[in-house]
């Protein structure tokens, strides 16, 4: 059986749940259950376990048991934005045959449930998604998702080039078959051998005049990065970081954190060692984090980005800021905003 436990943004959660609302849900049910708040799911810095998303499908499902199609209607929200990084990283791909690439690489950056393979057989290529270790309960709302935004970001990617879409699904044809014609705009096919989307297979080396290469390649190492980062956000260390991610204002009290973990600031200490890691290097990593991001993304001046960091003054941030990256937050601001030219 498969494990849910890998760590994921919560971008899909609010868009479920947004869904979810402008259908009539209330948003406490549709976070029961999650161990999401309405502070947790709004802060884009939140990071959550797929087993989590999955919870908020099953709310979604429960609240709404009748509005059919609820995967598709899902799927056409997932466009490349909302993918972050990873959405940003396809979008500058030179070929589609390399944002497929980055695709099945970078799998953990997605919102899918079902893994998928890339099949090139004559003149066509497969976007292939096996569901078989989605649950049950949600295996028709994910696959209906998944594909629907496959399409989306196909379509983002190859415009009008794409033309008319080929898409199969293993389950039967469902009641609400209609659906599918609308937002499927070539041939449909249910009870198929595979779930895939099909297309000419040309198209995977056709050049995109958006793209660029050396763009793709800087977001495909900030994708590696982030997965890096967000395999680390397991065991204790995981928790430590999602209390200080929360904290307003942010303070980097041991004891508080330890506290909020129901334990003594001593057993803390002996359990993130045995993980590898400290307390101390645990805020480094994200006062590093949160200063790149904002310094990138942001108009806050280095004395307010220091102050929201709990450092004494501005001097004291650039210092331990050029310590830990080589750089000053003038030069990465300033690097940030010639990437965004």
């Amino acid at each position: 059986m498969k494990s849910w436990d890998f760590c994921r943004s919560v971008t899909s959660a609010q868009i479920l749940v947004a869904l979810g609302v402008e259908y009539g849900a209330q948003e406490a049910a549709l976070l029961r259950d999650t161990g999401l708040d309405q502070q947790s799911l709004n802060n884009p810095e939140t990071i959550v376990e797929a087993s989590t998303e999955i919870a908020v499908v099953r709310n979604l499902l429960r609240e709404l048991p009748t509005v059919d199609g609820l995967g598709l209607f899902a799927g056409e929200r997932y466009h490349l934005s909302a993918y972050g990084i990873w959405g940003f990283a396809l979008a500058s791909s030179p070929t589609a045959r390399k944002a497929v690439e980055l695709s099945q690489t970078y799998q953990e950056l997605t919102f899918v449930f079902s893994g998928f393979t890339v099949k090139e057989e004559g003149d066509y290529a497969r976007l292939v998604f096996n569901n078989s270790d989605t649950p049950a309960d949600i295996a028709l709302f994910s696959i209906e998702r998944e594909i629907h935004a496959a399409m989306l970001i196909m379509r983002e990617l190859l415009g009008s080039a794409l033309g008319p879409e080929w898409v199969s699904f293993q389950h039967p044809r469902p009641a609400h078959a209609a659906l599918y014609e609308k937002f499927f705009r070539g041939r449909v096919e249910f009870s198929a051998p595979q779930n895939e989307l099909i297309f000419p297979r040309a198209l995977l080396d056709e050049p995109r005049v958006v793209g660029n290469t050396a763009t793709a390649s800087l977001l495909d190492k900030q994708c590696s990065e982030l997965i890096a980062k967000r395999s680390a956000r397991k065991g204790v260390s995981g928790k430590v970081r999602d209390i200080l991610l929360r904290q307003r204002p942010m303070t980097m009290e041991m004891e508080l954190v330890a506290e909020a973990l129901c334990m003594t600031s001593r057993t803390l200490r002996r359990k993130l060692s045995a993980e590898g890691t400290s307390f101390r290097q645990l805020v480094d990593e994200i006062r590093m984090t949160l200063a790149e991001e904002m310094l990138s993304g942001t108009r806050l001046s280095v004395e307010q980005i220091a102050e929201r960091l709990s450092y004494a003054d501005a001097s004291s941030f650039s210092q331990a800021f050029k310590r830990m990256s080589g750089k000053t937050p003038g030069v990465l601001r300033r690097q940030g905003r010639s990437l965004s030219v």
